[in-house]
């Protein structure tokens, strides 16, 4: 990733100044469990979610001018979104400076479901892109935040060959979450989808795990750089228990709202 800012981000002033960089690596589920139930299929919500999200990021002009995008599909294969070329390709095709993509420059993908569940090669390919990416950031001297990694799945990981993870099997890949959040290297946030197999999730992230319902990624990010602001840095822990207050508050809000109707 040796491309300068300017030229990589089209003059929209990424890394300018103070503004620090935020990147963010989603991993989306597009596997065929994400099909089912066929009357309301997780992928329908995925969808809806990824799009609303980045357009809640897009109209924060903070966020806007710091956030940085990079969409990773899994199924039976991890595949990297190209937003130039406005299609996801083989991580191995797609070049360095095209992995990241400013909010301006990125069109939401329409999503489908397919194939298995490749969950562990995608976190781990998205743990290979953070390092490298807080590592070119730094080098050209542009203040970065820790890269934030946002899984969003139904909880289902299987083998190459369909065949479903359990605990022991997904054990080494969260020593190493676990490993990278403490040497700074990533933030993991676990996003479930309705139906979610949530006790799955929560081996992969303990205290940072979430269902997809009522959560606003805008909001997730506004909390990211108030932590960074107060901390110096924002953990996925620390960003977790406010999102949980946000959400108490909100459905608080909520009851009120219905009982005086």
């Amino acid at each position: 990733m040796t491309t300068d800012s300017a030229g990589a981000y089209g003059g929209i002033g990424f890394g300018r100044g103070l503004d620090e960089r935020q990147p963010v690596i989603v991993l989306l589920d597009t596997s065929a469990s994400m099909n089912r139930p066929a009357h309301a299929p997780p992928i329908a919500d995925l969808n809806r979610a990824l799009a609303h999200g980045l357009d809640s990021i897009r109209a924060s002009d903070r966020l806007r001018s710091r956030v940085e995008v990079c969409l990773v599909a899994f199924d039976s294969r991890v595949r990297v979104f190209d937003a130039a070329a406005g299609t996801f390709r083989p991580p191995e095709e797609a070049a360095d400076e095209a992995l990241f993509s400013p909010l301006d420059g990125l069109r939401t993908p329409a999503l489908t479901a397919g194939g298995f569940t490749c969950l562990v090669p995608a976190l781990r390919f998205a743990l290979d892109v953070a390092r490298r990416r807080h590592r070119d950031l730094t080098a050209r001297r542009v203040p970065a935040l820790r890269p934030l990694v946002w899984l969003i799945t139904d909880g289902a990981p299987s083998d190459g060959a369909g065949v479903r993870l359990g605990a022991a099997e997904l054990s080494a890949v969260a020593e190493e979450l676990r490993r990278a959040e403490h040497a700074e290297e990533c933030a993991l946030l676990v996003i479930g989808v309705k139906g979610a197999d949530l006790e799955t999730l929560e081996l992969l992230a303990p205290r940072a795990t979430h269902l997809l319902e009522r959560l606003d990624f805008g909001r997730i990010l506004d909390l990211v750089f108030q932590s960074s602001d107060r901390a110096g840095r924002g953990t996925a822990a620390e960003v977790s228990e406010q999102l949980d207050e946000y959400a108490a508050n909100a459905d608080a809000l909520d009851n009120l709202e219905e009982e005086y109707r």
